[in-house]
């Protein structure tokens, strides 16, 4: 499903300064100027704004991680921060200070106007700072609050883990300098991850996940085209092989979103491994690996899926191998909901209140150099320590994700062609966590499927009786895009207690 999440910016005045970025605080925007801008991100090109230009430069929020180790329990993981992906952030012409896109006319800049002109666009346009208030996104160093609605009307975010480069904070480089930063990479080989979500009112058509993605840690800042980097959000990739990204290695993404419109794809697609920790709302949760045949961000503009077509592959397994809670148990109790006690509002893992959950990557060797064989989940819930659940499926018994699960529910569920194992199963999931594996959170409403791949019943003409298409109780019409999105302002999911380590190091 792709994840295809929109800022909406209601009131902005750009205002021509000097030719540098100017990372203007949105809240210094003018009211009466005209509203409604879809930021623009994977920008290249901007410098970072300095001296008496300088209004605002981007400060990105701090959120600590501990690292653990069973004989010394857990410490604090150097300095850690997150920053907002390049695609909610205001992109303007370095010149005119006017917007080089425009939520309903695309690209709007000359500069921005043809193929031919996809790096002279990136060049030209640069990125702004943002008030991280504005988005609903706030911080007190350990935990992080995610609104769906910020203050301002804006919707959603995305946002990755980021740290100060380890040469850069030993010469005492500016935190205001793109250059000094990366994005924090995780290998998890023979190890787990933990974090304590509080979510409570994320309903029907409202996702709140946390994951992983194979992108460049330099967030492919260049120097010439990109030059905003990780501080400013660039580089993402993800397994749907996003074609929303605005800019891609340095180019702009122009031949379908242009000022002249029309189009069934666009010119480049950022696809990489992706492993999603935590894909949930008080419905339905999922933990599912992603995949790819590419190493790294592959931006080759193969991937060519008809529209709305959920069955195709080419570079991703773009459904991959989900170990869903209530779809697994609605089927191996006999297409009974009655029978679905696990996960929700009030039951055995209560989504209404406050929950651990701690993913550990098993290794075929037990050491930190093994083949990626096993992903199992834990819950820790009002002190108690909770297995998961088991699934029967094609007649086998699984409580986590094995090559072994993931036939069994391809065989079962799907269309019975092994995509999960085609591009490469578990061992090439645990492959993409040896170069390095980026940390994202996200909160979002899906306005191409409803999010019922999650939380409904997916495909929406497919039977109650169709194995694996009841995914959860919500109907199509529950819930943002189909209910409008200002009524969910006060839908939040906190993240915090991040914890990663030996196998049995992050709870009790």
């Amino acid at each position: 499903i792709l994840k295809l999440q929109f800022l909406y910016f209601i009131g902005f005045c750009p205002k021509k300064i000097s030719n540098t970025l100017v990372t203007k605080s949105m809240s210094r925007m003018s009211k009466m100027c005209v509203g409604l801008l879809l930021a623009a991100g994977y920008s290249a090109g901007q410098q970072a704004c300095n001296g008496m230009d300088c209004q605002a430069v981007e400060q990105p929020l701090q959120l600590g991680i501990q690292k653990c180790t069973k004989a010394g329990g857990c410490q604090k993981d150097g300095e850690t921060y997150i920053t907002m992906d390049a695609n909610w952030r205001w992109l303007q012409h370095e010149d005119t200070y006017t917007n080089c896109w425009d939520q309903y006319k695309m690209w709007v800049n000359p500069d921005c106007s043809s193929a031919a002109d996809q790096q002279k666009c990136a060049q030209n346009c640069m990125l702004e700072g943002v008030d991280y208030g504005k988005y609903g996104v706030t911080s007190d160093g350990t935990s992080m609050t995610m609104k769906f609605k910020g203050p301002d009307g804006n919707i959603g975010s995305r946002l990755y883990m980021l740290e100060q480069k380890a040469e850069a904070k030993a010469r005492g480089a500016s935190k205001a300098d793109p250059s000094s930063w990366e994005y924090k990479t995780f290998n998890l080989l023979n190890k787990e991850f933990s974090f304590t979500v509080e979510a409570p009112k994320l309903s029907c058509g409202i996702n709140g996940p946390i994951y992983f993605v194979e992108m460049n840690k330099d967030g492919d800042m260049d120097g010439t085209y990109n030059s905003a980097g990780p501080l400013y959000g660039t580089g993402y990739c993800d397994a749907q092989c996003p074609g929303d990204m605005h800019f891609v290695k340095g180019r702009a993404n122009i031949p379908i979103q242009n000022a002249q419109g029309g189009g069934a794809d666009s010119a480049w697609h950022a696809c990489c491994n992706e492993i999603d920790l935590w894909e949930a709302n008080n419905v339905s949760t999922a933990v599912t690996p992603h995949p790819c045949e590419a190493n790294g961000t592959d931006v080759t503009g193969t991937y060519a899926c008809p529209n709305g077509a959920d069955k195709c592959r080419e570079t991703c397994d773009h459904a991959g191998c989900d170990f869903a809670s209530y779809r697994l148990q609605y089927y191996s109790g006999g297409m009974n909901g009655a029978k679905v006690n696990f996960y929700g509002n009030g039951l055995k893992v209560d989504a209404s209140k406050p929950v651990t959950v701690v993913t550990q990557f098993v290794t075929d060797d037990g050491t930190d150099t093994g083949k990626l064989k096993e992903m199992r989940r834990v819950y820790v819930q009002d002190g108690k320590v909770i297995q998961n659940m088991n699934a029967t499926v094609a007649g086998n018994t699984h409580d986590s994700i094995t090559d072994g699960f993931c036939k069994d529910q391809a065989n079962t569920f799907d269309d019975k062609v092994q995509h999960f194992a085609a591009k490469g199963g578990m061992a090439k999931m645990g492959d993409s966590f040896t170069r390095g594996m980026v940390l994202v959170f996200s909160l979002w409403d899906d306005k191409e499927a409803h999010m019922l791949w999650l939380d409904g019943k997916y495909p929406q003409n497919a039977s109650d009786s169709t194995p694996g298409a009841v995914r959860g109780t919500c109907g199509p019409n529950e819930g943002p895009p189909m209910q409008p999105e200002q009524n969910y302002a006060d839908v939040t999911t906190s993240y915090g207690n991040l914890k990663y380590g030996e196998i049995g190091s992050t709870f009790p």
